[in-house]
């Protein structure tokens, strides 16, 4: 729990911003702090939601090197309330050897309870393979850098048709559909399974003050173009997207054989960097697959 997490490594008393406080008292603390910067926004206008998502219980990759991921039900208050609990105690000297956030992941995950499916569609207009980026609005998370085409929160409406279990697949072509506006019966003219790519898991840690401590699942899709699906199709989805215009600015093709520079010479989200400095490696050794393979696997499926 958080109470053992804090009181095994920081002991029963903490001194925070130079006042002294039990472990209940400290959580309660920050909890307000919290709550005035939720309230503090809302009269600013800016993008706030609130509801259930899912935390990250344990991560475990087995002998296939197959990554299993076992979730627990959290919301965003909670998110946020801990991302400003993981801060503060930062400013606090530790009083016992402290776990490494990147591979004790059942040791901190009261830290770990939000979850995020973001990637880069990959598209060929015609020239080659292009990334596509987005440049994110400010009122949103990564505001004013250039980041994935797509970054959706894994929440409880992401749960499997099948089963009804937690579905990162779900919560992808969710992200597609809302971020994009390529609806779900569009994906089947354009994105065959077999396209979509779950490449890594990883932790955001960003510099300074505001570390947002989250979970990302790194993935990539490519949109097969053709008659059925064309770039005026892409483009027009994109426009009318549900939550393009408070996600992204605007969308930029990059080639990818000039990811790098691209890379060198913009402010990119440092998640979307380490993606995009991955796929550069992948298509060096022609990993990506091609808009040919991608298309006559719609077309297969469409004759069944």
């Amino acid at each position: 729990s958080l109470y053992n997490y804090i009181s095994k490594y920081y002991g029963e008393q903490l001194t925070y911003r130079g006042e002294n406080y039990s472990i209940p008292e400290f959580i309660t603390r920050l909890s307000e702090e919290t709550a005035d910067v939720f309230i503090h926004e809302m009269h600013q206008a800016k993008l706030r939601f609130n509801k259930y998502l899912y935390g990250i219980y344990d991560v475990r990759v087995d002998e296939d090197d197959k990554c299993e991921i076992s979730v627990y039900n959290s919301d965003y208050f909670t998110y946020k309330c801990t991302v400003n609990l993981y801060n503060a105690l930062a400013t606090i000297p530790v009083k016992s050897c402290f776990p490494d956030f990147n591979v004790n992941v059942a040791q901190v995950r009261p830290f770990y309870n939000s979850v995020a499916v973001g990637g880069f569609v990959i598209i060929d207009r015609g020239n080659g393979d292009e990334l596509v980026t987005g440049f994110r609005g400010e009122n949103c998370q990564s505001g004013g850098y250039w980041h994935f085409s797509y970054d959706e929160t894994f929440t409880e409406d992401d749960k499997s048709d099948e089963d009804d279990q937690p579905n990162l697949m779900t919560c992808l072509r969710r992200a597609l559909s809302e971020e994009l506006g390529i609806l779900r019966k569009t994906q089947e003219k354009c994105i065959p399974t077999s396209q979509i790519t779950f490449l890594n898991v990883g932790v955001i840690r960003t510099a300074g003050n505001d570390n947002r401590l989250e979970f990302e699942v790194c993935s990539f899709v490519r949109v097969c173009l053709s008659e059925a699906f064309t770039l005026e199709d892409f483009i027009h989805g994109y426009r009318f997207a549900k939550d393009a215009e408070i996600e992204t600015r605007c969308l930029e093709f990059i080639p990818i054989k000039e990811l790098d520079k691209f890379i060198s010479t913009h402010k990119i989200s440092p998640e979307s960097k380490h993606l995009a400095q991955t796929i550069s490696l992948l298509n060096d050794f022609d990993l990506l697959g091609t808009d040919k393979e991608g298309y006559h696997e719609i077309l297969e499926a469409n004759k069944q």
